[in-house]
């Protein structure tokens, strides 16, 4: 199905994209152009179906067409040349790595509309097609296309115009004034009018449901609603960090065989999450006192498990998982960023699993260390852990209050306070741990949105200041046990540990491997001559 969009929406477009999204490169083929006195279309040729975006200067000078992950890049076309009829003056073809930009300066022109050709039996390529209407001819034809235009398609047009503008499209002039056309171009000619003319019945229907539907329409359904790309945030440049850090791993929702959302424009999940944890971590690290990592950095499928075991071997002090949200009704009303935190009763049955499978030797920041040592007392070991658990909870909600008071101040958040969720990717209770949803790709608005790169790196910078903030309001007392948990920890690293067995006692254990009772206590922290069978001991 062709998509368009109206010529209202688009006459006042500050930038619109659509992506689709491939798993690998594609080669730009060939650039094509056209003209009369009504429109130029630009046709852009790819060996696979493009991921690609558009952007348009706010007083319409310039569009620029990006085709992303192009395996020719280098070497992708370049020129195209434009008769003076052309409300295209000219293209200028620039890098960004393996990104083609085309940029094309305009002179009173309309985008009339753009939509994929998906390659058949005339041509194995898709083809990318931009129509640009001469403003003059469609200012004049604005006021009566305003109620009349349905998927790009102006109904106050006959159809037999647009017979006519196909059957010039496809056909050549010879010397004797007849048109007429080779067989390749007749035969996919007769295809196009063939879809033309459905399309435009098509459009007549939906033209009068539309009238019918138009009182109880929502704006916020209104697929054509103008979507403006935002400024730039400040550019990050990388600082080198203190002596150990405040360290926050960013997880890039999905990825790999898991898409996650996609929405109505074919924008994947696992793509806006990749981009805009790429730039969280760049903000992250240009912060001095903190250190950034990813848990993935290419388009790879992660374990929701071993996301938390990822962020565990970097010592991580906050895990921040990106992700967007959708509708499975296919509604698109919906729409706003949030943030979620773990629930208690979600917490408190991922406590009891780690206690029954004795996992809590992983757990980081002295708990796991402490709890090792309780041995025998499985009071203890629970309350320990129930206390790691409610602190990390405790700090995890202060964090998403401050990241959702700077994400409002940036775009629309669907609900001001932190909403309580039973998710796997936040379940480690020695870390404190929030997921992000940056918007709704199942609302038209919002996918446009979610695949800009501004507005991508906008919600990553304000991300960033929400964590920022947080750790400037909260640092003495959390960072201070966090520093005597490293502590603790690096202090027991390397030293041989053993198991008490029935029977030993701190004496025997003493003389049997060459230190003393007065050392043992004090490596141990023990108080008394007691110990528990399966009792950890560290030997000075």
């Amino acid at each position: 199905m062709i998509g368009r969009k109206t010529v209202k929406c688009v006459a006042v477009l500050g930038l619109l994209l659509w992506g689709i999204s491939v798993g690998f490169a594609q080669e730009i083929v060939n650039l094509r152009s056209y003209s009369d006195e009504q429109r130029t279309r630009i046709v852009i040729d790819t060996s696979e179906r493009p991921d690609f975006a558009t952007s348009v200067a706010k007083d319409k000078s310039v569009m620029t067409v990006r085709v992303r992950n192009v395996s020719n890049f280098k070497n992708a076309p370049a020129n195209l040349k434009f008769v003076p009829q052309s409300c295209v003056k000219s293209l200028e073809k620039k890098l960004d790595e393996k990104d083609v930009r085309y940029i094309l300066k305009l002179k009173s022109c309309d985008i009339k509309k753009y939509f994929l050709v998906a390659p058949n039996k005339d041509s194995k390529n898709f083809r990318l097609v931009f129509d640009y209407a001469n403003a003059q001819t469609s200012n004049q034809q604005k006021s009566a296309a305003t109620n009349t235009l349905v998927n790009g398609i102006d109904l106050s047009k006959p159809l037999s115009e647009y017979e006519r503008d196909l059957f010039i499209e496809y056909s050549e002039s010879s010397k004797g004034g007849f048109r007429a056309m080779t067989k390749e171009k007749a035969t996919e000619y007769n295809r196009k009018l063939k879809e033309l003319r459905e399309e435009y019945k098509n459009a007549q229907q939906k033209y009068e449901e539309r009238k019918a539907n138009s009182s109880k329409k929502s704006s916020h359904d209104d697929e054509h609603e103008v979507v403006s790309e935002p400024l730039a945030p400040p550019v990050p440049v990388k600082a080198v960090p203190v002596n150990q850090p405040f360290v926050i791993v960013i997880d890039a929702g999905h990825g790999g065989k898991d898409p996650g959302a996609i929405g109505k424009r074919g924008v994947r999940e696992k793509n806006v999450t990749l981009a805009i944890s790429k730039a969280l971590v760049n903000y992250i690290n240009s912060n001095k006192q903190f250190r950034g990592y990813l848990t993935r950095s290419k388009d790879i499928f992660i374990d929701l498990d071993r996301r938390s075991e990822i962020a565990r071997k970097r010592r991580a002090d906050l895990l921040i998982s990106i992700h967007a949200d959708s509708v499975a009704s296919g509604s698109s009303s919906a729409r706003g960023a949030s943030v979620l935190v773990i629930s208690e009763n979600r917490a408190i049955r991922e406590n009891g699993k780690i206690l029954r499978n004795n996992e809590h030797t992983k757990l980081i920041g002295g708990a796991g260390e402490v709890m090792d040592q309780s041995v025998g007392n499985p009071y203890l070991a629970t309350a320990i852990l129930d206390m790691s658990s409610t602190n990390s909870r405790s700090e995890g909600n202060l964090l998403a209050n401050e990241i959702l008071k700077y994400l409002g101040s940036f775009t629309k958040v669907r609900k001001s306070t932190p909403i309580k969720a039973s998710l796997a990717v936040l379940k480690a209770p020695d870390i404190p741990s929030l997921l992000i949803e940056t918007g709704y790709l199942s609302n038209n608005y919002e996918e446009i949105q979610l695949n800009q790169p501004n507005y991508q790196k906008q919600i990553a910078y304000h991300i960033y200041l929400g964590i920022k903030s947080y750790y400037e309001k909260y640092p003495a007392q959390k960072m201070k046990s966090r520093q005597e948990s490293y502590e603790r920890v690096k202090k027991y690293q390397g030293r041989r540990s053993i198991k008490v067995k029935k029977g030993d006692t701190l004496s025997s254990l003493a003389k049997q491997y060459g230190t003393s009772v007065k050392a043992l206590k004090s490596v141990n922290k023990i108080n008394d001559d007691n110990l528990s069978v399966g009792q950890t001991l560290y030997l000075p």
